[in-house]
């Protein structure tokens, strides 16, 4: 067995470790979170392959020196902070904790390792690219199966700062966790944080890669464990303006008697807001009829859709998570470890959701059917909100509520009808898109299309919330086919578009990276 494991590992040779895949809308899928593993405990005999530069860990849990499993501990260089655990040796009988997932590298089941030998190895739960405060909801991160991501206010003051070392990029989590090593020991100084992972600048920046040597300038929050730093600029281009943070990320706080209206934004799009309005403290008001606070700090997310809980059945291509935070810092639309409140205001609250034209294709939504809904727990249903505006012009939708939830959605109907073939496709459209192959793929797909004249053409990739990823084509082309191949090693698990455009017209689809 120790030889097959040889086989394989040229063709790893460059991966620090595997990526966990992804799994089915409705869950926490798309860029892999922990909660779609399966809690494991197993027990049996290490086995160690040191035969490339970064050693692979098995466990033979029978004793027949057979691997039954794939061991991940993370990238090379991590070693946890809170405890003296550390990698087994070759031959040591260990007991392993952690979330269990399929991979199709060995035929053999994988364990992100959380335990060893009942000591703390690693987080499952770690708040990936929210943990900018440290201030998350009473009962943990994670609690009754749903996954909370605003994370309340900050108490730190941002220190502007330069850094430079070499970048380590933790994949174990397909959507990655960057790091910065400073002087060059191999262990992280400092973790930086990009923004949630669907972000992209307009200055053409990118995330650095596993052993690039980056230049940073950035906002410092310090942490018992490992100072972060929110990225500002990455090797002299601008990531984020630092102006639209703001010191509470785009949140900020509703006191009981105010007398002018509070409007907060998402850090990534300042067009979603929520604007609250005098009158909204109202008595009994607060979760299951609870006593509001005098004063909460509100906070309002875009997450991917697919991490929008209690989805199941519905086609949504816009999702929105709403934090509702008291004093003590406990988030009040979560009571009981249970997520999705809502809360009955005084007065309405308004909203301006903000969409755009990839979304909509991508998903195949037809624009006049869209409805917005709040997840009422309660009733334990999606609740159609009226009074809403579509502004097709401006790609908004605007409603006002006394209902303040904590999940959102745009919701809509799907475009039917059949596909035109091909010759049909060039007399009409004068160009035809062919669904990309494989399709899911990982990482690598091919997209062909065919052209009936020389046309000025564009081949487009975006992500799931219809944000640039990456141009494919940008060129003059003769008629005839065309095959372009499209690479995703370096973007996390998820849905992406792409879109031809051809002259004045265009066509988008979707496609699938599964790690």
């Amino acid at each position: 067995m120790r030889d097959t494991i040889r086989f394989y590992m040229w063709m790893i040779f460059f991966v620090m470790t595997i990526s966990v895949p992804a799994f089915s809308q409705g869950g926490y899928g798309g860029h892999m979170y922990p909660d779609s593993l399966t809690l494991v405990t197993v027990s049996g005999i290490t086995i160690v392959d040191s035969s490339m530069m970064y050693p692979m860990y098995f466990l033979d849990e029978n004793n027949d020196d057979q691997a039954d499993y794939q061991l991940n501990f993370g990238p090379y260089w991590y070693e946890p902070d809170s405890s003296n655990a550390t990698r087994p040796n070759d031959g040591d009988a260990i007991t392993i904790s952690g979330g269990q997932y399929d991979t199709t590298m060995f035929g053999i089941p994988g364990i992100v390792v959380y335990e060893i030998n009942g000591e703390f190895w690693r987080d499952p739960y770690d708040p990936f690219w929210n943990g900018m405060g440290y201030h998350t909801h009473t009962g943990g991160h994670h609690q009754g199966g749903c996954n909370g991501f605003t994370f309340g206010w900050m108490h730190d003051t941002l220190q502007t700062v330069s850094v430079s070392g070499t970048a380590l990029v933790d994949t174990t989590f397909a959507m990655g966790l960057y790091f910065l090593d400073e002087n060059g020991d191999n262990v992280p100084d400092y973790s930086l944080n990009f923004g949630p992972p669907w972000y992209q600048p307009v200055s053409g920046a990118t995330r650095p890669n596993d052993g690039d040597q980056i230049s940073i300038v950035g906002g410092r929050l310090d942490h018992p464990t490992l100072p972060m730093i929110i990225v500002y600029e990455i090797n002299g281009l601008v990531w984020r303006d630092s102006t639209q943070i703001g010191p509470h990320f785009g949140g900020g706080w509703i006191h009981r008697n105010m007398s002018q209206s509070s409007q907060f934004h998402t850090p990534f799009d300042p067009q979603d807001w929520m604007q609250v309005n005098p009158g909204w403290y109202q008595m009994g008001g607060g979760h299951h009829g609870g006593m509001m606070p005098d004063s909460l700090f509100c906070q309002i997310l875009e997450l991917y859709p697919e991490n929008i809980p209690f989805v199941s059945g519905i086609q949504i291509f816009a999702g929105y998570e709403i934090g509702m935070f008291a004093g003590d810092g406990t988030n009040t639309m979560w009571q009981g470890g249970t997520c999705g409140g809502h809360m009955n205001f005084g007065s309405n609250s308004n909203f301006q959701l903000h969409y755009n034209d990839i979304q909509l294709q991508g998903y195949n939504i037809a624009e006049n059917t869209i409805e917005a809904k709040y997840w009422d727990d309660q009733a334990s249903s999606w609740i159609t909100l009226g009074n809403v505006v579509i502004d097709p012009a401006n790609n908004t939708v605007t409603f006002s509520t006394e209902e303040v939830s904590n999940f959102i959605i745009l919701t809509g109907q799907q475009i039917t009808g059949i596909e035109p073939d091909i010759q049909l496709a060039l007399a009409v459209d004068g160009f035809f898109l062919e669904q990309n192959f494989p399709n899911p793929f990982n990482p690598k797909t091919t997209i062909n299309f065919y052209l009936k004249n020389t046309a000025k053409v564009s081949l487009t990739v975006y992500n799931s919330l219809g944000q640039w990823v990456e141009n494919l084509v940008d060129d003059q082309l003769n008629a005839g086919s065309h095959t372009i191949r499209f690479a995703g090693n370096n973007l996390p698990s998820g849905v992406y578009f792409y879109e031809l455009k051809v002259d004045e017209k265009s066509k988008v689809l979707k496609m699938n990276l599964m790690k």
